[in-house]
């Protein structure tokens, strides 16, 4: 399994982030693989990731089809707008396909229609990009139903190419901007890692937000998955440990996000249990008060955990009276 860093950031963060990893000294690359929506980041962010991330590894354009969902862009502009780009840009590794997200709330006739739309277009725009990046695209996997799931993964398996994305997980939050995984969705990607190894398919998932279902997905067989929870938590003060979900460092921001708090001792006492050792929270003070650290400690823990699950091995966190993944028993 893969991990593919989702980059989210401004290009003077971008900077500082891959600077600081590469003074911590780990000779692993956590940006061999990265994904970002180019028709919404600044300019300087492109210019920023084609200088910086497309030669060690690749770089993977996403589509926007999150932007559609909340409303920011038409279905039908994203097209024309991301053809226009894909066209102008053939520097990238993989060119996810647009997709039009069915989110929780719509009723079943809608999911229907968005399913089907995704199918369809997905088909035309293949047709219409250079023949040389057609067996780079990555079509999006939507769908509430397995007979939706089959569709997709049949159609596109008829379109020739090698990777599949799966973006149909529950949503919640303000304006469905949150994936959530609950057990029909891991029924879903179950059905389509069945089918997509009936024709040789990779599968990718889009937007995982936690590392604490990592050895269920691991467990699937899954080939890649990405991810922006190692920096994204950490605006709210939060940090991982190698198999924990988050909990908050800095003592601030506790009422609005709710979670449970790191004491400093309680911290180290977890940390040395699980056996993670890196250059970002080895001064916790200076984890407590720094953004920045707190990003690249989640990120060393999401490195810890994907090459750990790799290796089949699998810390569990009950042995130090942590509360088991509520994800551990979603296949039962």
């Amino acid at each position: 399994m893969e991990f593919v860093a989702s980059m989210t950031h401004r290009a003077d963060e971008l900077r500082k982030i891959a600077h600081l990893w590469e003074t911590s000294g780990d000779k692993r690359q956590p940006f061999s693989r990265t994904i970002f929506t180019p028709l919404f980041a600044r300019p300087s962010v492109s210019t920023l990731m084609k200088e910086m991330f497309e030669l060690p590894g690749g770089v993977i354009f996403d589509s926007g089809g999150y932007y559609v969902q909340q409303g920011v862009v038409t279905y039908e502009s994203l097209y024309q707008k991301l053809m226009e780009f894909y066209i102008s840009n053939q520097w990238a590794d993989w060119y996810v396909l647009p997709d039009y997200v069915p989110t929780s709330s719509l009723s079943v006739e809608e999911v229907d229609s968005r399913v089907k739309a995704t199918v369809t277009i997905s088909k035309l725009f293949q047709t219409e990009m250079p023949e040389n990046l057609r067996k780079k695209c990555i079509p999006v996997v939507q769908g509430h139903t397995l007979e939706q799931i089959l569709l997709c993964v049949e159609t596109y398996a008829e379109m020739g190419v090698s990777y599949v994305g799966f973006g149909s997980f529950g949503t919640s939050g303000d304006n469905n901007s949150i994936n959530t995984i609950t057990r029909q969705s891991i029924q879903m990607i179950e059905f389509l890692k069945r089918h997509t190894e009936k024709y040789g398919l990779r599968v990718h998932l889009f937007g995982i937000g936690t590392p604490t279902v990592l050895p269920l997905f691991r467990e699937l067989g899954i080939d890649s998955f990405d991810s922006s929870c190692w920096s994204r938590t950490a605006g709210y003060g939060n940090v991982y440990l190698p198999f924990m979900g988050r909990r908050n460092i800095t003592g601030r921001m506790l009422r609005e996000i709710g979670g449970e708090a790191y004491t400093k001792a309680k911290f180290l006492e977890l940390r040395d249990a699980s056996g993670h050792d890196c250059p970002f929270c080895s001064d916790v003070d200076k984890l407590i008060s720094n953004r920045l650290y707190q990003m690249m400690h989640n990120l060393y823990v999401l490195l810890d955990t994907v090459d750990l699950l790799n290796a089949g091995k699998n810390f569990v966190p009950e042995i130090v009276g942590v509360q088991k993944s509520r994800y551990s028993n979603f296949r039962k």
